[in-house]
């Protein structure tokens, strides 16, 4: 037990050294994504209150029920608890920042126009409320070479846990659990959540282009 608490305390101080090594509009992009997936993840939970305790994926009578390839849809059926889309976008994500939308509407301005090109997060397909370890969101920044499920899913199994690459946060990441927590790991961590999950198999649906 004392050994791990070691190598936890190290990868911990590991983690903060990289922090501190990075250009301070790195850091500042990672404290702004954090709470962006802290806003994202109460807007999830606010939905499942008021949608009989179901995320967006789970509920019938919306597009985004049982859609598994349009991963933006998904936040458009939260259009009222998210407020803004700007919020969908991570301020390190080089590629996807210039599409930063503020409204959920088909127009310019609109997530409906951008679809995926607007979205720097990840969702469950199998989180809920119930499960409170597992993973909701997460960045999108995954190796996804390996554990694709139809191109745009990553199947998250302890056995096979996914990694973060060098977009964004290079080769770390944030994640949201159902709970409502945000942490951010390193892949070593990442693989911990995994494994904590209390679910055989976690979908993790990416912002893919087509």
């Amino acid at each position: 037990m004392e050994a791990l608490f070691v190598a936890i305390m190290l990868l911990v101080l590991l983690l903060v050294v990289m922090m501190s090594l990075q250009p301070k509009w790195q850091r500042a992009a990672r404290i702004k994504c954090l709470s962006n997936l802290k806003n994202a993840v109460l807007s999830y939970k606010v939905f499942a209150n008021d949608n009989d305790d179901k995320f967006p994926f789970a509920t019938t009578n919306i597009l985004a029920g049982g859609n598994d390839h349009t991963l933006w849809l998904h936040f458009q059926a939260m259009s009222n608890q998210l407020g803004s889309a700007k919020i969908l976008v991570c301020a390190a994500d080089r590629e996807r920042v210039n599409n930063t939308k503020s409204d959920f509407s088909a127009g310019p301005l609109g997530l409906a126009s951008a679809g995926n090109a607007a979205v720097s997060y990840g969702a469950s397909l199998d989180a809920d409320e119930t499960r409170p370890n597992s993973i909701l969101l997460l960045d999108r920044n995954l190796v996804t070479n390996t554990w694709n499920l139809r191109a745009k899913v990553v199947l998250a199994i302890s056995n096979r846990p996914p990694e973060w690459d060098n977009r964004q946060h290079k080769l770390c990441g944030n994640v949201a659990l159902a709970d409502g927590s945000i942490q951010d790991v390193l892949n070593s961590g990442l693989a911990d959540l995994v494994r904590l999950q209390g679910i055989a198999t976690n979908r993790l649906l990416l912002p893919l282009l087509p």
